[in-house]
């Protein structure tokens, strides 16, 4: 039985079969016995977060345009799935080809945040591959990783062959390139792994030599030292320019609803505000911006690949994009954007003015915005360096109500050194000051306030601080909370002080972790992310049986200590971040300015101020800069009418795996295609429009059918021309996932819903066909059975014709006036004279494969 079989049986078992499906739109297909090397992509987190993750996108199409190289993806099953796969003997499988993760030449993890530590010898083990690096074989994959969560990567260390440390556009290709030569050229696999020391930004943990230091803690014999050009260590990469062609346009379409449903342009990479608890600022340095007529490629040609109805322009501070205003304006000028929904996320205080704020509302119809002020005592944020006052954060809100949002989102942090109740009152006051401004235009304005936890990172100025004790933390946190208690213009959000504190275990731990996070994992702790999974109490437990003390984050550390990941040169020097700590405790210090726009601050990134690449205004896609009341005239304008549109019946089948596709997702995917087609759909009336789609009743989940019916309305006719039909459908099926095709478009002169269906025909071959089955149902003998909501069925009714032909039960069932028939699983068990258990609906489809033929008018 092949894996996909197998998939097939798991599926009618777990709450969202769509993440498991595979078979993706987009997604690349090449024959694997012709590649150099072979890399599975697996995300270690659910399929709706890790197909949202553009940093995925990005590689997914780096190697895949390597001829000889392939990509594919898997991600981290939920319990339900990861029992199913026990049961059936699945391993993990890649979503293009089911292969199983294990045969690939390279296992690439992905670790965006420290939350997905636990995960990762789970998704190794269900990839059947050891989940300490010092027990894999020869034939083992080599496992790597990557992501920002490797600002330090001391704690999974044990885990992987080998790290990729910063931008992984170039290092990634030569990776695999290395892996699949050595393989050729029959290398040993420490063979292998020397040659990958050897790349730029590789750091192999196993080949780098470790000691304990006098506090007990797991540092490299040799911290990098030297200037970033010629140190000993393992340089974090940076790409110096933003290449348009490492974006990538044809993204795979997901299978469901994601965490983020959008077509993203990184428009910049790199911050250079220098904020002194950013680990991101440091990370991503220096500040590359990418040209806005290339913004404006990507954008367009990606959204008519996907189909998306959201555009996300990203960076760690969008407003700081030099040519944002002007981008803003060609998106405004440009008509194809008029039905995307266009969300600048990452807006800084002091960048939001109010020609950005009018422009803005007026693009997206006025909603909220959202500012990151970290704090709201003045104090503290000199401290940190976080360069906005609270006369800023006013002149914003001002900008942003008076422009038409109702309400403003409030990124903030406690637990930082030195604050007190003081700071809590000014946090206190800079909300209720906000809170009037906004109900001077609006008495229902909303400041939605959340409240995290100071985490102090590695690669900060903040890196030497202790954590917060809980006593404290949540005594400030409180005092917030008390202030505001139903107050009805705001609303306090606050990270859990437990969630934090994993995470600042993590930060900052060393390789001493990975036996306590393979405990973890054995002891079921997994998906930390999910702050519905966590459970404080287990990871107490945990630490307890290994003897793990978790009181040093606590501790202030000293000037000169060894840090475990000190064998890391990230271009800042530690000596410029020691500098910065010891600034934030100076009350005469003056502020470090953003040196993407100020003087070069010598913190270790070569080049002083050369390496920052800054865009200008659009050129080939330039448009002139609109009034707010402008755009607004402009979009109505534009806007097509609705009053003439044309009715479209389209015959589609659904089999193969797409069988499991829930009926909203698989509505979904023609507003999509529409969309791609760029073909206008007509939308309902009221409040919440939805597109004009009507399908003719849902199919249970497993069953596939080959005649699905829907309508759509459209506001323009399609052309359905004998030599124009075959290619309108194919184009239209393009984005739809493996098995699910369109095989016919009519016009539609009456509702859908006037011609409901009166029968549907089913099909279903079962080892045996049951004996006296026929003279049953013409004696009108068969049974009557109850479905899973309760209600009694009663065959000789339902069923209105039977026959058996070269073994396969063909049956008509009559339609309800929704044109739905009774579930075809019960009624298919019924026939085959097994007891049907409404509660094992589950176990039914998996036993029958039932089609749907034919529907009768």
């Amino acid at each position: 039985m092949t894996i996909l079989e197998k998939i097939a049986l798991a599926l009618p078992a777990v709450e969202s079969p769509a993440r498991y499906m595979g078979g993706e739109a987009n997604s690349v297909v090449k024959d694997h016995s012709k590649m150099l090397a072979r890399m599975a992509f697996v995300f270690p987190d659910t399929y709706e977060i890790g197909m949202s993750n553009n940093g995925m996108r990005i590689l997914y199409h780096v190697v895949n345009r390597e001829p000889d190289l392939l990509c594919e993806v898997a991600f981290a099953p939920w319990d339900d799935m990861a029992k199913e796969m026990e049961r059936y003997d699945i391993p993990l499988y890649t979503h293009a080809s089911y292969t199983p993760v294990s045969e690939f030449e390279v296992i690439g993890i992905t670790l965006q945040t420290e939350l997905n530590f636990t995960n990762v010898p789970y998704v190794l083990e269900l990839s059947r591959i050891p989940a300490w690096q010092k027990d894999r074989k020869e034939e083992d994959p080599i496992v790597v990783a990557g992501g920002p969560a490797m600002a330090n990567p001391e704690p999974v260390a044990d885990f992987f062959d080998a790290f990729m440390i910063g931008d992984g556009e170039k290092v990634m290709v030569q990776f695999l390139r290395c892996v699949g030569e050595g393989r050729k050229a029959g290398l040993s696999r420490a063979e292998i792994l020397t040659n990958l020391s050897k790349i730029d930004g590789v750091y192999v943990p196993s080949l780098r030599p470790v000691v304990t230091n006098k506090f007990g803690a797991i540092v490299p014999a040799e911290p990098a030292a030297g200037a970033y050009a010629t140190t000993n260590g393992v340089r974090r990469l940076f790409i110096p320019v933003m290449d348009p062609k490492d974006y990538p346009v044809k993204n795979l379409i997901a299978n469901m609803h994601l965490v983020h449903n959008r077509f993203s342009v990184e428009v910049m990479r790199g911050c250079a505000q220098g904020c002194r608890f950013c680990q991101a600022g440091i990370w991503y340095r220096p500040c590359r911006e990418l040209d806005p007529d290339d913004v404006l490629d990507i954008a367009k040609a990606g959204i008519k690949a996907t189909g998306e109805r959201e555009l996300g322009l990203l960076s760690l501070s969008t407003a700081d994009y030099k040519p944002v205003e002007a981008l803003t304006d060609s998106i405004i000028d440009d008509p194809f954007f008029d039905t995307v929904d266009v969300s600048l996320p990452s807006i800084r205080v002091n960048s939001f003015g109010q020609t950005l704020a009018g422009k803005i509302a007026a693009l997206k119809g006025g909603r909220s915005a959202t500012f990151a002020p970290e704090t709201g005592s003045e104090r503290i944020r000199k401290m940190i360096n976080k360069t906005i006052s609270d006369q800023d954060m006013y002149d914003a809100a001002e900008h942003a109500f008076s422009s038409g949002f109702n309400k403003i989102k409030l990124y903030t942090m406690i637990g930082f050194p030195t604050e007190n109740e003081a700071d809590m009152q000014a946090f206190c006051d800079l909300i209720f000051n906000l809170v009037k401004i906004g109900r001077k235009y609006n008495r229902g304005i909303q400041i939605a306030v959340s409240i995290g936890i100071l985490i102090p990172k590695s690669f900060t100025g903040l890196q030497w601080a202790p954590y917060m004790d809980k006593e404290t933390a949540l005594r400030h946190i409180r005092y917030v909370r008390e202030k505001f208690f139903k107050h009805p213009n705001v609303k306090i959000n606050w990270a859990s002080w437990e969630t934090s504190f994993l995470e600042a275990v993590y930060s900052r731990g060393d390789r001493s972790l990975a036996p306590v996070i393979y405990e973890a994992y054995k002891q079921g702790i997994i998906f930390e992310s999910d702050a519905y999974r966590f459970d404080y109490n287990k990871w107490l437990a945990v630490w307890e049986k290994c003897g793990y003390d978790t009181s040093w984050v606590y501790r202030e550390r000293e000037k000169d200590e060894v840090f475990p990941w000190d064998f890391i040169h990230a271009g800042t020097t530690k000596q410029y971040l020691r500098r910065e700590w010891e600034k934030a405790f100076d009350p005469n210090s003056a502020p470090v300015p953003n040196c993407k726009w100020g003087d070069c601050q010598k913190c270790g990134i070569p080049g002083f101020g050369a390496e920052i690449k800054l865009a200008d205004d659009p050129v080939r896609h330039k448009a002139p800069s609109r009034t707010p009341e402008e755009i607004k005239k402009l979009v109505v304008d534009r806007r097509p009418s609705q009053k003439v549109s044309y009715s479209y019946k389209i015959t589609f089948t659904k089999t193969g795996i797409s069988r499991f596709l829930p009926h909203q997702n698989m509505l979904s995917f023609f507003e999509r295609t529409f969309l791609c087609a760029g073909i206008p759909i007509k939308f309902s009336e009221g409040f919440s429009p939805k597109p004009r789609i009507v399908n003719m009743g849902a199919l249970p989940l497993g069953v596939e059918t080959y005649c699905e019916i829907i309508s759509v309305d459209l506001l323009q006719p399609l052309d359905l021309s004998p030599e124009n039909l075959p290619k309108i459908k194919e184009q239209l099926s393009a984005p739809f996932p493996r098995g699910m095709e369109i095989v016919n478009i009519e016009p539609l002169k009456e509702k859908l819903s006037k011609h409901f269906p009166k029968a549907m025909v089913y099909t279903f071959t079962p080892e045996t066909v049951p004996e006296g089955m026929l003279e049953r149902f013409q004696a009108k003998q068969l049974p009557v059975v109850t479905n899973h909501r309760g209600q009694e069925i009663d065959l000789n009714e339902h069923i209105l014709e039977l026959d058996v032909q070269n073994g396969t039960i063909i049956a008509k069932i009559k339609c309800n006036n929704q044109g739905a028939t009774a579930s075809p699983f019960s009624i298919f068990a019924a026939l085959m004279g097994e007891p049907y258990d409404p509660t094992k609906l589950n176990e039914s489809s998996r036993r029958y494969l039932i089609r749907k033929i034919s529907i009768e008018f």
